[in-house]
């Protein structure tokens, strides 16, 4: 052991200043994150650009682990006979166990340590940190697979880069074309197809180097270590194109996602009531891009405090011969709106009486085939819907002036800038979320939604009886280190008044009165509730 930990010594030793400006580096990206969180909100949209753009150069600089990893594989050759190390008692195992043992310290291990501060800064739990680390890891051993394939079986960096470029742009054009050819006339592979090939490509790439570097290790016979090479390849080539059966894994992992999230899920609230109000089809005019449908239904029985905030919907159309045309899309409903102006107190012309109704609208997009079916024949229409019952909890004054940052479960938000400008008062609002690989293929996100908490920042000036939730301004995100950082500019007015191109003196004035305040709402249920319509009628209207 003593000897191996010789051998990793003697490779930080001659590395030493490579591995310290790639560390440097990982550092600088996660400095340009903290740097975004903490402005002062009134940089221009120039300066962003570029703190975001030297964040993407930094990002793509730290996959060059590729090269670090080659030349630490090369500092002890395996290809010749003038190899320093064979003059010594190493075997080719024990060179291998000393290798890994750098390699994962330094190109897996380390990145994690690094960016765990970064991550705990930014609210991430466990389930946050075990997800984020699960991608930097895949990245940075994606690099360092990469790096090692070819420098076990070169003598040198340039022959290494050189077959490296080579795999790289051969596999992929091999691939390509040769599914072209095998699928030209003929519809191309699903969806879940295509993410089998790529997984079974993938497995047989890592086995395949794996193999190689033992192997090569072990033996030092670099032909045939080439052969085992160009065995993957052309395996991997084959499956790129040929493979024919689909392992459902992109939908079996969607079920899954959707199966734990209903897990917590409640059973519907009593008292509500569901009724289909319309279906409309929005024709497009330009170029082949199908049709947007627009489904609305209504809910009854919410309670005076109530709002439903609805989310991720699947749907599906049926028609009278069996076929049955499926989707998914996201909903929308203005009642959280109108019970926020409500809850602060200002006096509402169509308020309505009793229980209140809310009226939901869910989005999809079809193709220009479905478009043309739901014109000419009556489909039955399924929707499962996802919902979220919220009640009002509380309306709190918000300082117009900068303020420290709070947390509302993962999500973090911050007020960085406030500032008169005409008729106007611009809020820019500095808020850092999770973004994850695992979140954004669920799609079972709610935006605002945190910790079962919604918010949302409204104008109020009771003076003039007006309540203003303002309309975007600017609008500015990136993402570092799996944290998706937004800078989010809202526009508020005091007055109902519109200035045109000359601001108002009263609209000016207006401002002075009113007070900025978050409204609060808490989750009460989350619950899923199936509509079904047979026939549904589809009215098209041109866009």
């Amino acid at each position: 052991m003593n000897l191996t930990w010789h051998i990793v010594k003697k490779d930080l030793r001659a590395f030493k200043w490579p591995l310290l400006l790639w560390t440097m580096l990982i550092v600088a990206k996660l400095l340009v994150g903290v740097t975004l969180l903490n402005a002062a909100g009134t940089e221009s949209p120039e300066w962003f650009a570029r703190m975001d753009g030297m964040a993407k150069v930094l990002a793509a600089f730290e996959c060059v682990s590729f090269v670090l990893a080659a030349a630490l594989i090369q500092e002890d050759l395996l290809v010749g006979t003038k190899a320093f190390w064979r003059t010594r008692p190493i075997s080719g195992g024990r060179l291998l166990r000393a290798k890994v043992l750098l390699l994962g310290s330094i190109f897996l291990v380390l990145p994690l340590l690094l960016t765990l501060p970064w991550w705990l800064g930014c609210g991430y739990g466990l389930r946050e940190i075990a997800w984020a680390s699960l991608e930097t890891v895949a990245i940075h051993a994606t690099c360092l697979l990469l790096g090692v394939l070819w420098a076990v079986v070169t003598d040198g960096f340039a022959r290494f880069l050189m077959w490296t470029l080579v795999t790289l742009f051969a596999i992929p054009t091999l691939a390509g074309t040769l599914s072209y050819y095998l699928t030209r006339g003929k519809s191309g592979p699903s969806g879940d197809l295509v993410t089998t090939r790529v997984i079974v490509g993938i497995a047989i790439a890592v086995l395949g180097i794996l193999v190689v570097v033992v192997h090569q290790y072990l033996t030092q016979r670099t032909w045939r270590s080439i052969g085992l090479i160009s065995v993957a390849a052309g395996m991997i080539v084959i499956v790129g194109a040929c493979w024919p059966w689909s392992w459902n894994v992109e939908s079996r992992f969607y079920a899954r996602l959707m199966r734990q999230e209903e897990g917590e899920w409640q059973a519907e609230p009593p008292g509500l009531k569901f009724a289909m109000e319309s279906a409309k089809l929005g024709l497009r005019h330009t170029g082949d891009k199908g049709a947007d449908v627009a489904v609305k239904y209504r809910v009854q029985g919410l309670a005076e405090s109530q709002v439903l905030l609805p989310g991720w919907t699947e749907y599906a159309w049926h028609w009278a011969d069996g076929t049955t045309q499926k989707g998914s899309a996201w909903s929308r409903s203005g009642m959280m709106d109108f019970m926020s102006e409500r809850a602060l107190g200002v006096a509402m012309k169509l308020a309505p009486e009793g229980q209140y109704t809310e009226t939901v609208t869910t989005l999809g997009l079809v193709s220009s085939d479905i478009a043309k079916r739901l014109q000419a024949e009556t489909p039955g229409y399924t929707m499962k819907a996802r919902l979220l019952l919220m009640r009002f909890d509380s309306a709190t004054p918000v300082p117009l002036q900068r303020g420290s940052r709070t947390l509302h479960g993962v999500m973090g938000e911050r007020v960085a800038a406030v500032e008169k400008s005409g008729e106007e008062l611009l809020v820019t609002f500095i808020q850092h979320t999770p973004s994850l690989l695992v979140d954004n293929h669920g799609g079972m996100y709610y935006p605002g939604v945190a910790s079962g908490e919604y918010f949302q920042y409204l104008l109020v000036n009771g003076t003039h009886d007006f309540v203003d939730r303002g309309h975007t301004a600017g609008h500015l995100s990136t993402q570092i280190g799996t944290v998706a950082i937004t800078w989010h500019t809202q526009a508020f007015r005091a007055s109902r008044k519109a200035g045109g191109k000359r601001p108002l003196l009263e609209a000016i004035n207006a401002l002075n009165d009113a007070e900025l305040k978050k409204v609060n709402f808490l989750e009460q249920a989350r619950f899923t509730h199936e509509i079904k319509v047979d026939p549904l009628t589809v009215e098209v209207v041109n866009q």
